[in-house]
């Protein structure tokens, strides 16, 4: 039985995140009829993933009401769910250098974002957004 709800999914221009997480959410037979706010920074990233989940949405017959949103703000009011896949700056560039600036020192740096100081690099980077981002969770829907 569906069960229709208000999702909220942040960064959603992602290249390699907004499309998997979008697919996974239309699919969702629980989902269907649900409301689907699909929220990034780059306005052109972020109408090609809107466009691409309209389509997604007519083709599986998901029942979905999508929008688009530049401003988180404007994406979060009573939503139940709220997905985070924001990455602040120009993520391969400074991905490179989070892998690369341990490794010039000896230090061993697991790929990506999972630890190190590479890591650490990368969460200083995200948390202060993040805590935005939470502050105006607790305005707009304290229960999500």
């Amino acid at each position: 039985m569906p069960l229709p709800t208000t999702i909220t999914v942040i960064g959603a221009g992602s290249a390699s995140f907004g499309e998997n997480t979008l697919s996974a959410i239309l699919r969702s037979k629980k989902l269907r009829g649900s409301t689907l706010r699909l929220v990034d920074r780059n306005p052109d990233s972020l109408d090609i993933v809107h466009r691409l989940a309209n389509r997604l949405n007519v083709e599986w017959e998901a029942g979905f009401t999508v929008s688009a949103h530049t401003d988180h703000r404007e994406a979060l009011d009573d939503a139940q769910f709220v997905v985070n896949a924001i990455e602040v700056g120009a993520r391969e560039n400074l991905w490179r250098r989070d892998f690369e600036i341990p490794m010039k020192y000896g230090v061993r740096q697991p790929y990506a974002e999972n630890g190190g100081p590479g890591g650490f690099a990368h969460a200083a980077r995200n948390i202060g957004p993040i805590l935005q981002i939470a502050r105006d969770m607790e305005q707009a829907c304290p229960e999500a």
